[in-house]
């Protein structure tokens, strides 16, 4: 049985009333899941582990009740991954207006011994401002870029999540490592 397969014999297991099915079809998207979401409010949140694992509950609930209307025209990832997002993004959203912004979640690190004190640090602070420069590009950069590279997706799942077509996302791609480029040099 391949993939699509079991995905549809599980959602039509699901639509008839089986709620196991639905935990055998989501268990092994969990893990990228919580991922994106945790990727998506560390930032903000004062226990992101937490957070993140509440947004994706609230996800898989919201998935769960709408099952019914999937119409499977893309993978049930894709489909969870943008109820994920819309999630984190009214997390955001949430946040901001109660102006909960947290210390920065890096100021706790402790340099590594064995690579010298000179070079942890040098290593955080490139990392701290990399961070920093894909947090500033324009949504529509960051987001294309964050699903390609963190998230491994192809051209033409990035496409499905963002209802956009194959050439938009390319193009988007581009302009993204240009703008990242002229700010990390």
């Amino acid at each position: 049985m391949t993939l699509k397969e079991r995905e549809q014999y599980l959602l039509q297991k699901i639509r008839n009333g089986d709620i196991r099915a639905y935990d055998q079809l989501i268990t092994p998207l969990l893990p990228r899941l919580k991922r994106k979401a945790m990727s998506m409010i560390t930032d903000l949140s004062k226990d992101p582990d937490l957070d993140s694992e509440d947004i994706l509950q609230d996800a898989l609930i919201s998935g769960y009740k709408s099952i019914q209307n999937f119409r499977a025209d893309s993978g049930i990832y894709t489909w969870l991954y943008r109820i994920v997002i819309n999630k984190a993004k009214d997390f955001r959203s949430k946040t901001i207006r109660q102006n909960e912004i947290p210390i920065s979640e890096n100021e706790h690190l402790i340099p590594d011994n064995r690579m010298g004190f000179e070079k942890k640090l040098e290593q955080i602070e490139d990392q701290e401002y990399l961070n920093k420069m894909i947090e500033s590009l324009d949504d529509i950069y960051k987001e294309v870029f964050e699903l390609r590279f963190y998230e491994r997706m192809t051209y033409s799942q990035i496409a499905t999540v963002l209802n956009c077509n194959v050439g938009t996302v390319k193009s988007r791609l581009f302009k993204a490592r240009e703008l990242l480029k002229h700010k990390f040099i």
